[in-house]
């Protein structure tokens, strides 16, 4: 497939040096198509108000498209009820609030399973909230490929665990993890937490067929703004979970030795909320959709296996998370041989070629396999084998020049 959705992107246009910009780091943040800035802009020249409560048609108007994004997300990851779909500034912080919330029911001795592939932002809260609390915290191995197995997943639940954390997919590897198969072997009720971040772009996403109870993503990796991220929760579990964030908006009743907490979404949503970044994701949202998104899916498994065995003939290179029993898309790994990720990087830049360098708050992943980092491409609907070609162009020169 060629590059159908290049054009819509307006910064893809630009050129640095002279050169057109290869842009391969969508796994850390997505390029954003004009319908996206376009709506952030309309939104601050025409609907610019605070939302909720507000009786002016400004408020209205703002509420009207704040709201409506919340029910594009739930039909996009079919989730039951709105009341299901929490707006954050980040999926980060969707992961902190349930973590805060689960603080008062967990017990001594219970214990929470994440694996050594998880971001940072779904191993540090987990691994905090097991201190505070006495809890066990278990880390599931990665192999010495750099890649992961349900089974081991699986094996390592017990009769003391009481949530499994884990992401869809890797934002280091591009491992696509089978959580229906690890639910599906549990035969007690375990809840499971799971990191969307990477998935929810690069594979359709039903939290229902899941059946998790809950899910985080971010929009900006979404082809949507930075600011907005969701948290999807089961509504019964939300009910009974405390509020850990306080002030306006999540309350209903204040008295001055007490208050009740609103009902959902409001009672996790304190304080004014990134309006103009939920009106960006909800053009995001609709772009996606309109362009019937998911038939580019297969399109960015193949650019990483072309890729793969590109840098393969290339002979010095290393590359990890590659294993033929695995899922993956859209994601490499790897180091030159003798050469420092961030030089390489760094020497890309020189040619408009942009891809992320460093442990990608990966760094038990990296720590296992005892190196510091390494380089990253990544792929979005934006990308064809033209941009694999110019890369390895690239690539080439730079070996040249560091040797």
């Amino acid at each position: 497939m060629s590059n159908i959705f290049k054009a819509d992107f307006p910064i893809l246009q630009k050129r640095i040096r002279n050169n057109v910009i290869t842009y391969l780091d969508t796994a850390s943040s997505s390029q954003k198509p004009t319908a996206v800035i376009d709506s952030i802009s309309n939104f601050y020249l025409n609907s610019y108000e605070n939302v909720h409560r507000g009786m002016n048609s400004l408020s209205i108007d703002a509420t009207e498209i704040y709201e409506s994004t919340r029910e594009k997300v739930r039909s996009f990851i079919n989730a039951k009820s709105t009341n299901e779909i929490i707006f954050t500034k980040n999926a980060t912080e969707g992961t902190n609030i349930i973590a805060n919330a689960l603080f008062s029911f967990l017990e001594d001795g219970d214990e929470i399973i994440t694996t050594e592939l998880e971001h940072h932002s779904n191993f540090i809260p987990w691994m905090s909230l097991a201190k505070k609390k006495n809890l066990t915290f278990k880390v599931v191995p990665i192999l010495p490929n750099g890649t992961i197995r349900e089974e081991d997943i699986i094996n390592a639940i017990s009769e003391s665990t009481k949530l499994v954390a884990i992401s869809h997919m890797s934002n280091v590897t591009g491992q696509m993890i089978d959580v229906k198969k690890i639910k599906a072997s549990v035969k007690k009720d375990i809840l499971f937490f799971i990191d969307g971040c990477q998935s929810i772009a690069h594979r359709s996403v039903d939290v229902q067929d899941l059946d998790c109870d809950f899910f985080v993503f971010s929009s900006h990796k979404l082809y949507g703004p930075s600011g907005v991220g969701v948290l999807y929760g089961k509504e019964g579990l939300l009910n009974s979970l405390p509020t850990v964030i306080f002030g306006g908006g999540m309350i209903n009743q204040v008295e001055l030795d007490s208050f009740t907490p609103a009902i959902l979404p409001n009672k996790f949503e304190a304080g004014t909320p990134p309006i103009e970044a939920t009106a960006g994701l909800s053009a995001a949202l609709d772009y996606l959709i309109e362009n019937k998104f998911e038939n580019y899916f297969d399109e960015e498994i193949k650019l990483r296996e072309s890729l793969i065995n590109e840098l393969k003939n290339l002979g010095n290179i290393d590359i990890y998370g590659v294993s033929d029993d695995i899922h993956a898309s859209s994601i490499v790994s790897f180091n030159v041989q003798g050469k420092n990720y961030n030089d390489i990087a760094t020497f890309l830049d020189q040619y408009g070629v942009m891809i992320r360098s460093g442990h990608h708050c990966c760094q038990p992943f990296m720590k296992k396999l005892k190196i510091p980092g390494t380089c990253r491409v990544s792929f979005g609907i934006y990308n064809s084998q033209e941009d694999i070609s110019l890369f390895i162009d690239a690539l080439n020169k730079t070996n040249k020049l560091l040797s």
